[in-house]
């Protein structure tokens, strides 16, 4: 397979292996309730920890896929600092996902013995992922600039952008309470069902239309 193919195609297993996230982000408990946490992790640790299994090994086609969308965002010189702006954005976005994810596992993990510490490691790893919204934001700006600015993304991408540009505004909320609409851990505009499912559907989206392109497809 060629160096081209391959970053739409890890784009398409990224998706593939983060697909399972969909399974368990419905059923987070909110926030305000320490019982709560503690009985959720009591009956679905095993299905978290396949999850973030899944996720982990996704992170492989993540960094795979970033950087073919760098090489394509730069190709035009008049973004190519938007390009910069997106990547950056998309590191520190799943960094903050990936150390949000190992404080909810070591929840589960100690919840048995250490209710208390469990709830602490649970609430964290939600709240820290908050303050990364605004990272969430640029990147999609930057892909939204690139795709209204430029042929390198397709238009309509940059559309799908803009959701994305909302839904991560809205998830800053849960930095600011545990309960409610805003809370992070399942919030309808604070949890991160919007924001990270529109991440992965703007990548489904564009590798799929990348694989459709002639040149890729040959």
């Amino acid at each position: 397979m060629s160096s081209v193919r391959w970053g739409p195609w890890s784009g398409v297993l990224l998706c593939v292996t983060w697909a399972p996230m969909a399974v368990a982000v419905p059923g987070f408990p909110d926030l305000r309730s320490a019982a709560a946490v503690v009985d959720y992790w009591a009956g679905d640790l095993p299905l978290m920890q396949v999850v973030a299994l899944s996720v982990s090994v996704g992170y492989l086609f993540l960094l795979v896929f970033l950087g073919a969308l760098a090489e394509r965002l730069s190709a035009d010189a008049g973004v190519r600092a938007w390009s910069w702006t997106g990547l950056g954005a998309a590191v520190v976005f799943t960094t903050a996902l990936n150390v949000a994810i190992g404080l909810v596992m070591a929840a589960g993990l100690v919840a048995a013995v250490d209710p208390a510490s469990a709830y602490a490691l649970h609430v964290g790893g939600f709240v820290l992922a908050a303050p990364a919204a605004f990272a969430g934001v640029a990147f999609f700006v930057a892909v939204a600039v690139v795709a209204f600015g430029s042929d390198v993304l397709p238009r309509w991408s940059g559309w799908l952008a803009l959701a994305g540009v909302v839904a991560n505004a809205g998830a800053v909320g849960g930095i600011g309470t545990l309960t409610g609409p805003w809370n992070s851990g399942n919030g309808l505009l604070g949890g991160i069902a919007a924001p990270l499912g529109l991440f992965v559907a703007w990548i489904l989206a564009i590798s799929v239309a990348w694989l459709r392109e002639p040149r890729l497809s040959r």
